[in-house]
């Protein structure tokens, strides 16, 4: 199996280089050009009480064309939600950051989205925010469950903060950066220690505690899932399940983006339509890009209050 892997991997050394700057650029700019076709489309309402979308010439295409380039957006955030937990310097500050984008969010978030609605949705901050507590607690279990593999294990390339290099066996691509993981250490995935040999001699003791992390992992997963469901989050269980995926098959980059746009292609089939988002992830390099660190945190709330802002002004 991890041959097999690799051979797809390999794929990735000759596709054309893109930092993570440009990468959450694009992601910014679709999910405003998506927004703003909700806010004003879909949710704004003539005097006679019809949406924009019924009262312009072709308004309901428009939509529908606007909607299916900002599904660009979230699978990107997810993607370096991932990257940023492997590689930030303290994962606290980065939870605490998430929680307080997410509350500064959340009234922009529902006057936008859900103008007429009394009932509780959680902002796309939220679903990140659940996402990461998951793969946390995920992490936190391999390492008390699974040893590490013997040997030089299959290990895909840790890279800068949010990077990638190429996994042990497969020829560098020069434009992809490498780095050791945190404090230099390289550290093996998840499912690397679960699917690893088996230690002579401890074979059975190996199997079980195998076998008590895969139920205590499912059921984490499960129990995200089902709170992402009760708070209503955007995304909901299908964007929280996303971000477990992309963190489990993190060693194999297209593997994991293959089955992330399958998966989410199936949890709402409108989000088929984010395949260039996965295609463009497939060709990050590894490096960071210029860019400010707070500016796509404050983007979010930034840009919700200004559509809200803009609605309330042009439709009173």
């Amino acid at each position: 199996m991890g041959q097999f892997l690799e051979s797809i991997e390999k794929t990735r050394v000759s596709l054309p280089p893109m930092d993570a700057a440009k990468l959450k650029y694009v992601a910014v700019v679709t999910m405003l050009i998506d927004h703003a076709a909700c806010v004003f489309l879909e949710r704004t309402q003539t005097a006679d009480g019809r949406y924009l979308m019924d009262v312009l010439a072709g308004g309901a295409l428009l939509d529908r064309i606007l909607r299916a380039m900002g599904r660009q957006a979230f699978p990107v955030f997810c993607f370096f939600l991932v990257e940023g937990f492997f590689y930030t310097r303290s994962r606290v500050r980065y939870l605490i950051r998430l929680a307080v984008f997410a509350l500064l969010s959340q009234e922009p978030f529902r006057q936008c989205i859900f103008p007429r609605s009394d009932q509780l949705h959680a902002n796309v901050m939220c679903t990140l925010l659940l996402g990461l507590l998951a793969i946390w607690c995920i992490d936190a279990l391999g390492t008390v469950f699974l040893e590490d593999p013997p040997g030089n294990g299959v290990h895909a390339e840790p890279g800068y903060t949010d990077g990638h290099g190429a996994p042990a066996g497969v020829e560098k691509n020069p434009n992809i950066r490498e780095a050791a993981g945190p404090a230099g250490k390289e550290e093996k995935s998840v499912l690397a220690r679960v699917f690893c040999e088996l230690p002579g001699g401890k074979a059975a003791e190996s199997l079980l505690r195998r076998g008590i992390f895969l139920l205590a992992a499912a059921g984490t997963v499960y129990g995200f899932c089902r709170l992402g469901i009760l708070v209503r989050t955007d995304y909901s269980y299908g964007g929280i399940v996303l971000i477990i995926l992309l963190y489990l098959l993190r060693d194999y980059r297209i593997c994991a983006l293959f089955f992330s746009w399958l998966w989410l292609g199936w949890y709402n089939q409108f989000e088929i339509y984010a395949a260039p988002a996965f295609l463009l992830l497939a060709c990050y390099n590894g490096k960071r890009g210029r860019q400010q660190k707070y500016f796509f945190y404050a983007f979010y709330p930034a840009h919700l209050a200004l559509l809200w802002g803009l609605r309330v002004l042009l439709f009173p």
